[in-house]
């Protein structure tokens, strides 16, 4: 066994000895059960994984934890809204220390504190979130005792033992991304934005293997997040996403949105270099407008801007809803969404119809999923934002249902439905990007179809999902028309004609 495993099994087994006299019969058993819940909370506050953790859980507790229960123990330990108890070992110390004026009680706290670093530092890292929930767990002890009548010395400082982030030593870091990504191509299906840019691919994670075990195998079959990253295009920059995102069709309101927040950073961080002040501003979106308008698309884009100007530093898109993030049963829910951030930490985390976490006020489930997110945004400001998207008046009733919302999400990005022409212009791209091209009367026929139903557009209106749709048929239509021609020439493969169109949209000529 390592030597640090080592030294914390020997300050483990001598704070047993010392709480024996006060708690003879369950002390030993309070003690392991109070010490595992606080280390998991401690660990917890991370949203990272390291094998030290069951590895050291195991030996001290005797059991045998599997990776899936210590992730699984440490989403419901690190929650928020659950509280530690003061467990009955200690105030039994607490008595026993009255009734006999001896000073066992504020040794304890010394040990435990002690215990509690060394457990949190056990992967070579103790985080400014380890500190931070290590002190509640502790103060909370100090503030029993010291209710009781017990004098206690003030608190350890344990801001100085703080270290950076060792993440090589966790699963959930960049490099095992990195590695998955690789082996994207042997264990991934991919997930087709319908968007307006002709249809980018992403890729979708199925698994992620931990020593064996899969972070993603789940009773509910749950389906994984779409992943998108920028060092999928190490030629990209600045400009030429900018170049990208003013070449889609329409969304002019969008781009300057987009445009204006670029120019912000941008000025933000010379007024930082020379010293000055550097207004506040959150980086979490709110995309409203419905489907089809490109909201993926240009999350996607943005994902990759905040990563070349230095606000993330990954910038990877990982696309999700709430079929990704609830899960069937309360507390499991807690786990599952965490899992998700895990794998946007360093990038964009991109909720799809983010509305339906809080479509119920007695959906506990969502509301689980919702005060996870909130914890990690809180947390981890530096490393992870947050894009929500979905129809306009339900997203702003979502972010008006909870006030954690509402105080991190204040810029909204509104995607207006695309116009006939634009509609056209979409359905060209498609033709170009695949060897077609549109008859100048079918191109009349389909731009008559596109108007009146824009007109006539509701909340359902698909945007650039119909136009793709109605091409997808078109040239299925031209297929059926020509395959039973002996020759083909380049214009009949290449020519989607009137009547594909009216076959495609299912009228008459």
């Amino acid at each position: 066994m390592d030597t640090g495993f080592t030294e914390i099994k020997k300050e483990f087994e001598e704070i047993e000895t010392l709480i024996q006299d006060a708690s003879p019969d369950t002390g030993r058993q309070d003690f392991i059960l109070y010490y595992t819940a606080a280390i998991l909370r401690i660990w917890g506050s991370n949203i990272l994984y390291s094998r030290d953790y069951t590895t050291l859980l195991n030996e001290l507790s005797g059991e045998k934890f599997t990776v899936e229960q210590t992730i699984a123990a440490m989403g419901c330990c690190s929650d928020p809204e659950r509280y530690l108890s003061v467990p009955a070992f200690f105030r039994n110390l607490v008595d026993h220390d009255l009734g006999t004026e001896r000073k066992e009680t504020a040794e304890f706290l010394e040990k435990f504190n002690d215990l509690l670093v060394a457990s949190a530092m056990i992967n070579g890292d103790f985080t400014v979130e380890e500190a931070n929930s290590l002190s509640k767990v502790t103060e909370s002890l100090a503030a029993y005792a010291k209710a009781q009548g017990i004098a206690l010395a003030e608190a350890p400082d344990n801001s100085k033992k703080i270290t950076g982030k060792k993440l090589d030593t966790y699963l959930q870091n960049d490099a095992l991304l990195k590695e998955v990504r690789e082996e994207a191509t042997k264990d991934a299906v991919t997930k087709v934005d319908n968007s307006e840019n002709g249809g980018q691919i992403s890729i979708t994670i199925n698994s992620i293997n931990l020593g064996g075990a899969s972070l993603s195998e789940q009773a509910d079959q749950e389906e994984s997040p779409a992943i998108s990253d920028p060092s999928d295009d190490p030629e990209e920059t600045m400009e030429s996403l900018l170049e990208e995102l003013d070449s889609l069709v329409g969304l002019d309101s969008v781009k300057r949105d987009v445009h204006s927040l670029m120019n912000f950073i941008k000025v933000a961080k010379v007024r930082e270099k020379r010293g000055m002040k550097v207004p506040t501003i959150s980086y979490h979106l709110v995309f409203t407008g419905n489907p089809g308008t490109g909201k993926t698309t240009v999350a996607r884009l943005v994902a990759k801007l905040y990563y070349h100007m230095g606000i993330l530093p990954q910038g990877q898109l990982v696309e999700t809803d709430r079929s990704a993030l609830v899960a069937g049963y309360l507390g499991q829910t807690a786990i599952k969404t965490q899992k998700v951030i895990q794998k946007a930490m360093g990038g964009v985390l991109f909720i799809d119809e983010a509305y339906s976490l809080a479509g119920d006020e007695q959906d506990s489930f969502g509301k689980e999923a919702i005060e996870t997110i909130l914890k990690a945004m809180e947390d981890h400001r530096d490393e992870l934002v947050v894009i929500v998207a979905g129809y306009t008046d339900l997203m702003h009733k979502f972010i008006e249902s909870n006030p954690g919302l509402s105080s991190r999400f204040s810029k909204y990005f509104e995607y207006p439905d695309y116009t006939g022409d634009e509609l056209i212009a979409i359905f060209d791209r498609f033709c170009k990007k695949n060897g077609y091209t549109l008859d100048p009367e079918a191109a009349d026929l389909l731009k008559g179809t596109f108007d009146s139903m824009y007109e006539s557009r509701d909340q359902h209106f698909g945007n650039a999902r119909t136009a793709r749709n109605i091409f997808e048929k078109a040239i299925n239509a031209q297929a059926d028309r020509i395959a039973s021609q002996n020759t083909f020439s380049d214009s009949d493969l290449e020519k989607i004609k009137t009547e594909d169109i009216l076959a495609a949209i299912g009228g008459e000529r």
